[in-house]
């Protein structure tokens, strides 16, 4: 039996280690961390100083302040039922309650609220059509993404739910660029945008007079929505640093002589202090995925190759002095 020297044994067994941790970082590591947490919990606020709205709590046209708040939360108590509808595994599925909040006094009703139930793909982030969905308490089919990019985001185009017009919308990557946060912290982010034409997509029941016409009391207004909504995304997550929803809602009369009036119109935009904390928060989470994708296999790979090329050196050196000896 062939015998090598301890040196030798040791370099190929470092070898071979090296090698395979890197192949498991790869191939097995990365696959169960570039996931989304089934239990997240997650608050981002929008605001806009200069929005001008249709003022419910006076019945008249207002201008200021407003405030979004959107908080997602993790059910991880219904991820096996979703899974096994679906036919996936359901560490592949995360169920999830989204709220969102607007107002410009922070008193109850808001001007507007939105609860959603959901089920998703945790790589890609898409809406796996799952029967519990549902929006503002009605089942709903959801199309593309609804939470977030899929991990390892590309330079082209997605689907992305408008929850106002109940359908999937296009973002198209616009450009590479930065963002930079008050510590002077910048990211790497993909821009996209999308836009969505004047769409009808409800009624409200206002004075008749709003319009311009005799107060005859309350009529029944057509409403209208359109928005450019632009996100900022890191790419090795997928997540969502910043959000900006340019849009415009009008209420009309379809009756002679009735003046449309403006319901809403705003350029909301994530808070300094939301983006400060994304960007936080998901830095160290995009280096470190970054690191087992790409970089950390490549190292421990050449290492483990090199690793094995001295132990081979030192085996045939120890096998060439064995048999001089003999």
């Amino acid at each position: 039996m062939r015998k090598f020297s301890r040196g030798a044994v040791t370099f190929l067994t470092l070898g071979a280690f090296l090698i395979t941790l890197g192949l498991c970082l790869k191939f097995y590591a990365y696959d169960r961390l570039a996931v989304v947490p089934q239990d997240q919990n997650s608050e981002q606020v929008l605001s806009d100083d200069n929005a001008t709205f249709f003022d419910a709590d006076n019945v008249a046209p207002g201008s200021g302040p407003i405030k979004t708040v959107v908080r997602v939360i993790g059910d991880p108590t219904l991820v096996q039922e979703a899974a096994d509808e679906v036919g996936l595994k359901a560490r592949n599925v995360a169920v999830f309650d989204k709220g969102l909040s607007t107002d410009n006094n922070g008193e109850a009703p808001p001007m507007d609220f939105l609860s959603q139930k959901f089920a998703v793909d945790r790589t890609t982030g898409l809406a796996v059509g799952w029967s519990g969905d549902e929006q503002n308490g009605e089942p709903i089919k959801f199309e593309g993404i609804l939470m977030k990019f899929p991990f390892g985001t590309e330079k082209k185009s997605y689907e992305y739910w408008d929850h106002t017009t109940r359908a999937p919308m296009t973002l198209d990557f616009k450009e590479e660029t930065e963002l930079k946060a008050t510590d002077g912290t910048t990211m790497k982010v993909y821009k996209f945008e999308g836009y969505v034409p004047e769409t009808d997509f409800g009624v409200r029941e206002v004075p008749r007079g709003l319009f311009g016409l005799e107060d005859t009391g309350a009529v029944e207004a057509r409403r209208t929505y359109e928005n450019t909504r632009t996100v900022w995304v890191e790419p090795v997550t997928g997540v969502l640093i910043k959000l900006q929803e340019a849009q415009k809602q009008m209420m009309y009369l379809d009756e002679p002589g009735a003046t449309p009036v403006m319901a809403m119109d705003t350029v909301s935009v994530f808070t300094e202090e939301t983006v400060d904390q994304n960007i936080a928060d998901y830095a160290s989470k995009s280096v470190a995925l970054n690191a087992l994708k790409g970089t950390a296999p490549v190292v421990l790979g050449i290492l483990g190759v090199l690793s094995l090329l001295v132990g081979a050196g030192l085996a045939i050196g120890f096998g060439r002095k064995a048999k001089a000896n003999a």
